[in-house]
């Protein structure tokens, strides 16, 4: 999927209020990055316009060169095969066993039932939860719960990953074991978008950090050569 680029986007709601104002930024394939700022400063909005839940009012958003507005439904149900994303409340279907949770977006892609279990068998491998596989999601830890949210967004195995406040909920180890395991798929190619408010948590991982500030960019902080690390 790539690189991905804001071109001078601006994100004006019916009301007046612009919640992103001019925002021109790059991020190269493979990449990791931090999107921080207070609550209202335009992170979740940036996010919604990458998942083209949204739409700018101006500008342009383009993954490998390709315009995110041009995208007609059957492009954009393509786009967003490519993309995993991860909420703070993790939509998990209480109803459903955590596999059944993990499994639906393969169903949803129509994958072969043989490789179903597969697939979501390595991703609950990769999340630590595999002998969790049976259990409902009411029977988990809040912390539990956000890992399954994870295996279902990587399942796919997205060359793009968002995710949006991850952390929001957990205590300070759970939230450096689920930084790092963002940090993992990020070692593996995926480029990884996390926005969080947690300046102490991100500001030890060496990696890019981009502060929006009322919706425009106020910071861009470039992780130090050499010494970077995951968690």
């Amino acid at each position: 999927m790539g690189q991905i680029e804001f071109h001078g986007v601006v994100k004006r709601f019916d009301n007046g209020f612009e919640a992103l104002r001019n925002v021109s930024l790059s991020f190269e394939e493979g990449s990791m990055t931090f999107l921080t700022g207070h609550s209202g400063a335009g992170k979740t909005t940036f996010l919604k316009l990458l998942l083209c839940l949204d739409r700018p009012s101006r500008g342009r958003i383009t993954v490998n060169g390709v315009d995110l507005g041009s995208l007609k439904a059957r492009g954009l149900a393509f786009y967003r095969r490519g993309l995993g994303a991860v909420f703070q409340d993790h939509h998990l279907l209480t109803a459903r066993s955590v596999f059944e949770n993990v499994a639906l977006p393969l169903r949803v892609a129509g994958m072969r039932e043989r490789d179903v279990g597969r697939r979501v068998r390595a991703a609950l491998t990769r999340v630590g939860l595999l002998e969790r596989e049976s259990m409902l999601p009411t029977q988990l830890s809040t912390g539990e719960q956000q890992r399954v949210g994870i295996a279902r967004a990587v399942v796919i195995r997205p060359r793009v990953l968002i995710a949006d406040e991850p952390t929001g909920n957990l205590d300070p180890d759970l939230s450096r074991d689920i930084m790092a395991l963002f940090g993992q798929f990020n070692q593996v190619g995926a480029t990884v978008i996390v926005a969080s408010h947690d300046l102490q948590l991100i500001g030890g991982l060496n990696q890019r950090i981009v502060e929006l500030s009322h919706g425009a960019v106020v910071r861009d902080i470039r992780p130090t050569p050499g010494s970077a690390h995951h968690g």
